[in-house]
């Protein structure tokens, strides 16, 4: 069955919440010597503990969802893309609202509450499926439950990682955190196989739930400072917009948001084709997708880091030279036919997604003021995993018209050629190096 996955990928210092460097102020020092000393901040520690429980439980809770839809539908890969889209358009619908819920509550409240809900779903769709009710539309609206849960997360998750660091350090954050997850995207899958022959996707569930116990305790002793205005006039659609209004006032976060935005549309979305790659391109057996898995995994935890090891804020023209290089990339493993080079292939896709998802990542956290914090990153949410699925339906039906390597070159060019337009505007505008330039103070 793993061969039919898809995998998707889907803290407190006052400082933290201030916006970058204006012009002419002095620019950011990063200590690319240590990548890891975000870690060295008690209130990180403990959310990099509980975050690393998190995603190890999703990852298992994720591949046995995808198991059991598989074992009760016979394989349909309509049912399978349909679990897909269920559990993964929730963050385009909800994200943006989360987004000002986070600046408006207390964000360990709002993780702490969005991870019980989940560990309470987690739990019932543990008994369903033990209770042999687990039928493909409970699955579906399962996933979908848990989605919607995770998009009102997100959010509040990000920006908590930007209150647990000082300014300094928050490159390191978001790239520790980063390859963090990317580990769990290797070791999940890796736990749930056994998991899943011993006992059956009931009580991978189960365990997915007291994971969400675990978390909950690394959570408890959080203490988080932010910049949050719970008295801020108007409504939720009005504090919506004013949080796109500060996208607009902070340059470029908005060209950072449509870059993630097109990555995500015509260059993630290839993880959908990796199995048809395996068997059709490359005539693999179905079990060694897995493999594929795991080299574009490690490449995105080495890609993660890459971010740590930078002695400045990466810049939106940083991130379009990753995308270059992705599209390129792309394009090489669409031409390949050997596994040897498609593995390589593979891993350098990992390696330049997560540097450039990373990279915008955390120039908008730098680029945030803290009591809007939370609808920027509901934004990058969007652009990051919401935009996933209708990228998903573009390539998969490009591809069943024509061939996966024709949707995923398709998709390569689409990259290359935007990054390659975004790059040629920066050095036009004379924005060639560093981050302070492209940082403005509000109007």
């Amino acid at each position: 069955m793993r061969d039919q996955l898809a995998p998707v990928p889907p803290l407190a210092e006052d400082e933290a919440g201030l916006p970058g460097p204006a012009i002419g102020e002095p620019p950011v020092t990063l200590d690319r010597h240590q990548p890891f000393r975000a870690l060295n901040h008690r209130e990180f520690r403990l959310l990099f503990s509980a975050y690393a429980i998190g995603d190890l439980g999703f990852w298992i809770s994720h591949i046995s969802l995808q198991s059991e839809m598989a074992r009760v539908t016979d394989n349909s890969s309509i049912w399978l893309g349909i679990l897909f889209f269920g559990t993964f358009i929730p963050m385009l619908l909800f994200a943006p609202f989360a987004g000002v819920v986070a600046d408006r509550v207390d964000r360990k409240k709002m993780l702490m509450v969005s991870r019980g809900a989940v560990g309470v779903v987690a739990a019932c769709l543990s008994i369903a499926v033990l209770s042999g009710v687990g039928t493909p539309g409970v699955l579906t609206l399962f996933g979908f439950c848990i989605g919607t849960l995770f998009a009102f997360m997100a959010p509040a998750q990000q920006a908590a990682t930007a209150n647990a660091v000082p300014l300094a350090d928050l490159s390191s954050a978001v790239s520790v955190e980063s390859a963090g997850s990317n580990i769990s995207r290797i070791a999940g899958p890796a736990l749930a196989a056994p998991i899943l022959a011993a006992w059956g996707a009931g009580w991978s569930f189960a365990v997915y739930a007291a994971s969400n116990v675990l978390m909950l305790l690394a959570l408890a002793p959080v203490h988080l400072k932010s910049h949050i205005d719970r008295h801020e006039p108007g409504s939720g659609w009005q504090r919506w917009k004013e949080g796109l209004r500060h996208a607009r006032d902070r340059p470029p976060a908005v060209a950072a948001l449509v870059t993630m935005s097109v990555f995500s549309v015509f260059g993630a979305a290839h993880v959908v084709l990796l199995p048809v790659f395996t068997t059709q391109v490359l005539h693999h057996p179905r079990d060694d997708f897995t493999i594929l898995v795991i080299a574009s995994g490690v490449g995105a935890v080495i890609g993660a880091l890459t971010t740590g090891f930078r002695r400045s804020v990466p810049t939106l023209r940083s991130a379009a030279t990753w995308v270059l290089g992705f599209g390129i990339a792309a394009g090489g493993f669409a031409l390949s036919t050997s596994w040897p080079l498609s593995l390589g292939l593979i891993a350098v896709l990992g390696f330049c997604y997560f540097s450039t998802t990373t990279s915008l990542n955390t120039l908008l956290q730098h680029l945030a003021d803290d009591e809007k914090r939370g609808r920027l990153m509901g934004l990058f949410a969007v652009a990051w995993a919401g935009l996933l699925p209708l990228g998903a339906i573009w390539m998969g039906t490009v591809a069943t018209a024509t061939s996966a390597p024709v949707a995923v070159g398709i998709g390569a060019a689409v990259c290359a050629l935007y990054a390659g337009v975004l790059l040629v505007r920066r050095v036009g505008s004379g924005q060639t190096s560093g981050a302070q330039p492209e940082i403005e103070p509000p109007r």
